[in-house]
């Protein structure tokens, strides 16, 4: 673990890194416009719209290292958006002039730091047309962001762009329309736990269980974030101390290795086990706000390291076992999280006093944690950090992240995540912003009960939006209970079958049990385990999974057998996993029970 002193040397080598990679994938060549300082993706073969985003960690790197390359580099990344230039002064998102326009702000907001913090590294002519160039970014984003203007995290964002583009343009009335947008956002923080919504329009709306639309990975990574962002430039003390507050209860949901526990949010297909693909990251915003609340500088530090753990060859992989499994990254995970490590680094020595030793509240947390207003609940007991959910908001008609009573995720202190919520059926909700299925097959990494029928009706708790959670803490142990049905897609199945399901968290073991099962059912477990780990069954009813720090012990009542699959493992880009999938058969009674230790 890194010490206190560390923390500035593991920023920097993470952006020297990065814009590493950057530099290396980027086409140089002059007498072709229409790639020239684009990046190659290793995995979409084609240029990203939101490339010129890159301007700021690549200057941001020229300016620690006095190397002339990441000027060079950054300056081009910026001409390359021309090819994305829309004649009322946005960029769209994809090359596809039709496409959306909103992500403009992203643009414009690195391209106003870029100015504001390394503009002595340019010349006049760059600095002056990049500056004319924001002008129509500005007034594109002040006439067509509103508070309810896409989902949430846009008028968030826009706070923060308009501020600070007023202030290097000598323009009041885009610094007053982000601070209306600033006071409009604060607004969204629901009761009682302060937690930001809006990613899912319209904002307004309520589910069946009245629930708002929330997502960690984007408020954690940019909505909350751009609202520090703004609040710390223009001294907006109420907009501030909203950040802070509502940045304590979004921090509770980070695991103690770093991981943003995303896998009940309405925008979870695009959470990988770090954050969310396509946002910017919270490292400089949680270090800026450090002195609110220790628990944020541990936060920004163990989210870096995992970062870096996730890098390969200078790119960041979406998810930990992407490389391991043979999958190449996409760049667009790069170059925006790039930018929050480049505002990190940019606080320079005052890094050095910043405190990272705190502990995280799911670290020291024991017993039960409940979000009523999103139908979560975090438990915790001994080693063992378990989230169960039965959030019904739907981001899209056919889009579920894990609901019904599932356990979203399970992570033990030894050998870190056991179980990983994923999508329940892999749609591409953002085709360009996320990858296709791997392997051919689609296999959800959620713990669940389902029945799959010869006929394809596939039925499972998954799809249960109207599961029932109850819990109880004693002394050492935790148990959450479960009431649900085994629905279908479109929750219209005939006479559902009623299950239940019990977790139990002692020191020593985590228990599931699945009682009132029709024969047919089965209880699946997904076990993490990257393609190098062993997985043995040495006897019917127990599995071993040798993992680096210890070996995790599956044992079941039932007989339990190995899901065939395509290949040895099955890979699912949310969270970025590979795992073993095995089902237990119910006994007479109708009853599934998994026993889990670790041996270390």
């Amino acid at each position: 673990m890194d010490a206190a002193g560390g923390l500035r040397p593991l920023l920097e080598g993470l952006l020297r890194d990065w814009c590493g990679g950057l530099v290396r994938q980027q086409v140089i060549a002059p007498a072709q416009p229409a790639v020239h300082g684009s990046f190659r993706c290793p995995a979409c073969g084609e240029p990203h719209g939101r490339n010129g985003e890159a301007v700021l960690p690549l200057l941001q790197m020229a300016e620690v290292s006095a190397d002339v390359r990441y000027l060079d580099a950054a300056v081009a990344a910026v001409a390359w958006m021309r090819n994305v230039d829309a004649p009322d002064g946005a960029w769209t998102n994809e090359l596809d002039p039709k496409s959306w326009k909103g992500t403009t702000v992203f643009g414009a907001t690195a391209l106003a730091e870029a100015v504001s913090r390394h503009g002595r590294l340019l010349d006049a002519g760059v600095r002056s047309a990049w500056l004319a160039r924001l002008r129509r970014a500005a007034d594109f984003i002040r006439d067509t962001v509103t508070p309810d203007y896409g989902n949430a995290n846009y008028a968030a964002a826009t706070s923060h762009c308009l501020w600070l583009s007023g202030t290097l343009l000598d323009d009041a009335r885009l610094r007053a329309r982000g601070r209306d947008l600033a006071r409009a956002s604060i607004a969204r923080l629901s009761e009682p736990s302060r937690l930001f919504f809006g990613e899912g329009r319209p904002a307004a709306r309520r589910s069946a269980k009245g629930c708002p639309p929330v997502d960690l990975g984007y408020n954690v990574e940019e909505s909350l974030p751009t609202l520090a962002a703004y609040a710390l430039a223009a001294g907006d003390r109420e907009v501030l101390d909203a950040v802070v507050g509502s940045l304590r209860s979004h921090v509770a949901f980070m695991l103690p290795d770093g991981a943003w526990d995303n896998s009940w949010g309405t925008r979870n297909a695009k959470w990988t086990y770090w954050g969310s693909r396509t946002a910017d990251g919270c490292t400089a915003a949680l270090l800026e706000l450090a002195e609110h609340d220790p628990a944020f500088a541990a936060a920004a530090t163990r989210n870096a390291r995992l970062l870096r753990d996730c890098s390969h060859e200078g790119l960041l992989h979406g998810g930990p076992h992407l490389a391991s499994h043979g999958l190449p990254p996409c760049i667009h995970h790069t170059f925006c999280h790039a930018k929050a490590i480049a505002g990190a680094v940019h606080m320079g020595a005052r890094l050095d006093a910043i405190d990272i030793a705190a502990r995280l509240p799911r670290e020291s947390q024991q017993g039960l944690r409940r979000f009523p207003e999103i139908d979560v609940v975090l438990a915790a007991a001994g080693p063992w950090r378990a989230t169960v959910t039965g959030y019904d908001w739907l981001y899209k008609a056919g889009v579920f992240q894990p609901s019904g009573g599932s356990l979203s995720l399970l992570w033990h202190e030894t050998i870190g995540p056991v179980f990983a919520g994923s999508m329940t059926i892999y749609r591409l909700v953002e085709p360009h912003n996320m990858r296709p299925g791997a392997d051919g097959e689609d296999v959800p990494l959620t713990p669940r009960v389902e029945i799959r029928a010869a006929d394809g009706i596939w039925l499972t708790n998954l799809f249960d939006r109207r599961a029932t959670i109850t819990h109880a803490a004693e002394e050492g142990r935790v148990v959450v209970a479960v009431e649900a049905r085994l629905e279908n897609e479109a929750a219209d199945a005939d006479d559902p079958p009623a299950i239940r399901i019990r977790y139990a968290l002692d020191s020593g073991a985590f228990e599931i049990a699945a009682t009132g099962l029709p024969p047919t059912a089965r209880l699946v477990l997904p076990v993490i385990a990257r393609g190098d780990e062993e997985v043995r069954q040495p006897e019917p009813g127990r599995v071993c999974v040798a993992k680096r720090s210890g070996t995790l012990v599956l044992e079941t009542t039932g007989r339990c057998r190995r899901i065939p699959t395509v290949g040895p493992r099955i890979f699912n880009h949310v969270p970025g996993f590979e795992a073993v999938p095995f089902e237990i058969h119910p006994d007479p009674t109708g009853s599934a029970v998994a026993r889990l230790r670790v041996h270390g």
